[in-house]
């Protein structure tokens, strides 16, 4: 900024040095403000109830402290004055040398050059073309100029390819688009009242059953038990003449544990063959559903592809006369983008060795003193010699 040039001249002090003046004349403050903070205004002395001598426990400031109050206070001012300009001498010195760090090209060719015009070297083809008045062939450089197997089209090639058919009236097929494959949900939904019933109240007696009979299941394991009681229908507990006896005794009969357990066992194989074969069915259906959309979508992209095709050899012939067209402008711009660039290349170069001379020249300026601080700058800059 131009105000922190205020600061500065040929001569006057280093900012090592005025750093130095200014932690002196904090040093200096801190000193004078402990003077002041011990002024008291009265004595005191002390004794004991019993008797003897008084000693003097404070003594209070003297007149001529009482009359240096105010002188103290002005130099507390002046030198945290001081301190406050070559503090901001120093950061303006860093405000400047961070400037000339940032300037940038446009900055240089502004300001410093008197509105030299930066080269535009990161124009691209388009905008140069605007600005020169050209109109742009109606070629894109990234779609392909022969023939492409769609399968099928992409996106992008298909959004140029319909700016190409809107442009001479040629009519776009319609992109297929695959019908949903059938879920369980959907076959479900299919199934009649009766049906769905059939199916929840098999899935549900199969949970049921299975789980009743089957290894850990409650049915499966008293029936283990109930074995290995009849095998040994004593047992005991604890040691010595706390022992605890057992005896267990079957209160039905084996057998007729037996004849559920397999009775369940059947039912359960019944009805999970049942279900099978309505899960079977389920499955077959699915797959036929998903055979045919697939079939059916398949068609429909070979037609999409064909005809994508026909329009393409189309866009391809148009093409190869716009690239050629395109070429020859390219070949000027590329001309004109060179010299651009060489004169950023070379501007770039002025700019550093600015930074580098100006950097210097900042830096050896001096930091000032204003007139009203000079005696307190020469107290403060005599404390150490």
């Amino acid at each position: 900024m131009k105000s922190d040039n205020i600061y500065f001249g040929d001569t006057g002090l280093t900012s090592t040095s005025a750093n130095h003046i200014a932690n002196m004349a904090k040093e200096s403050v801190r000193n004078t403000a402990n003077e002041l903070s011990g002024i008291s205004f009265f004595s005191s002395t002390v004794s004991l109830l019993s008797g003897g001598n008084s000693q003097k426990a404070k003594i209070g400031s003297t007149r001529e402290e009482l009359n240096g109050i105010q002188r103290s206070l002005e130099a507390i001012g002046e030198a945290n004055a001081l301190c406050a300009w070559l503090r901001e001498a120093i950061k303006a010195r860093e405000r400047l040398l961070e400037e000339v760090k940032r300037m940038t090209l446009e900055g240089y060719c502004k300001n410093i050059l008197g509105g030299v015009e930066v080269p535009q070297q990161d124009t691209n083809i388009d905008d140069w073309m605007k600005a020169k008045g050209y109109t742009r062939p109606d070629i894109n450089a990234e779609f392909p100029d022969v023939k492409v197997a769609i399968k099928p089209f992409s996106g992008v090639v298909e959004s140029r390819l319909s700016g190409f058919c809107r442009k001479f009236g040629l009519k776009m097929p319609d992109s297929p688009t695959q019908e949903p494959a059938m879920t369980e949900d959907d076959y479900m939904s299919s199934l009649s009242v009766k049906d769905r019933n059939r199916f929840l109240m098999l899935e549900a007696k199969a949970a049921v059953i299975g789980k009743y009979i089957h290894e850990n299941g409650h049915l499966y394991n008293e029936r283990e038990r109930l074995r290995q009681i009849i095998a040994k229908p004593i047992g005991t507990q604890g040691e010595g003449a706390n022992t605890l006896i057992y005896r267990f005794e079957p209160s039905v009969q084996k057998d007729e544990v037996e004849a559920l357990f397999f009775r369940l066992a059947a039912e359960h194989r019944a009805i999970q063959a049942e279900l099978n074969g309505m899960l079977a069915e389920r499955a077959r259906t699915i797959e036929a559903d998903k055979q045919k959309k697939a079939a059916a979508y398949q068609k429909a992209s070979e037609d999409f592809s064909r005809e994508m095709s026909v329009l393409q050899d189309k866009l391809s012939a148009y093409m190869l006369e716009e690239r050629r067209k395109m070429s020859e402008l390219q070949n000027e711009y590329d001309a004109w983008s060179t010299e651009q660039k060489n004169r950023h290349k070379q501007l770039n170069a002025d700019l550093a060795a600015w930074k580098l001379a100006e950097s210097k020249r900042i830096a050896a300026l001096g930091i000032i003193i204003p007139n009203e601080l000079r005696d307190i700058y020469e107290r403060i800059n005599g404390l150490g010699k």
